[in-house]
């Protein structure tokens, strides 16, 4: 393991990494106690991600990991840096008009425990070059990040109050 490793290929060395992961951030991570998302959410997430969301060096995290796993210790890991939302309002929100942007609410789909993706990329998917879709989450979607950050979309995220998050997505002119 290492940090670009998957939750999925982690959980496979010792399915109980996932207590250990979920004890981490328990807001973030308890919904993967729920059979679905416990099926769908591990392929999507590096344990880099999950690191960086903890606020834990990478290195730290892999070695615990294989402790639980009861692997050799892993090699040191370099801390990459991931992308992540600005504090401040990035250039292109100035010319954003509030009245155009395509919202989609997945906090229903966050009180069900459901998986928020599908709505999400379908909004993402279907935008024009210039097009802002906000989003509205319970938790910061860092795990997208790395997703539209690929995708060469930019994104911006603030958190409203607890358990309330707009994340504005940007499909920029050059996007295909």
């Amino acid at each position: 393991m290492n940090g670009d490793t998957r939750l999925s290929e982690a959980l496979k060395a010792n399915p109980a990494i996932l207590d250990y992961i979920v004890s981490l951030n328990p807001h973030d991570f308890d919904r993967l106690h729920n059979p679905l998302l416990a099926k769908v959410m591990p392929p999507r997430i590096t344990l880099r991600r999950i690191a960086a969301m903890v606020n834990m060096p990478v290195s730290e995290l892999v070695t615990n990991l294989h402790r639980l796993a009861g692997l050799p210790d892993a090699t040191t890991e370099d801390e990459k840096a991931l992308p992540h939302s600005s504090p401040e309002p990035p250039a292109w929100w100035q010319n954003t008009d509030i009245n155009k942007i395509t919202w989609v609410d997945v906090t229903p789909i966050d009180l069900a425990h459901g998986d928020p993706m599908p709505p999400i990329n379908i909004a993402i998917n279907r935008s024009k070059p210039g097009d802002v879709i906000g989003i509205k989450h319970m938790w910061e979607p860092q795990p997208f990040y790395d997703i539209w950050h690929s995708r060469g979309f930019e994104f911006w995220s603030q958190k409203q109050k607890d358990d309330l998050w707009h994340i504005f997505v940007l499909r920029p002119p050059a996007t295909d």
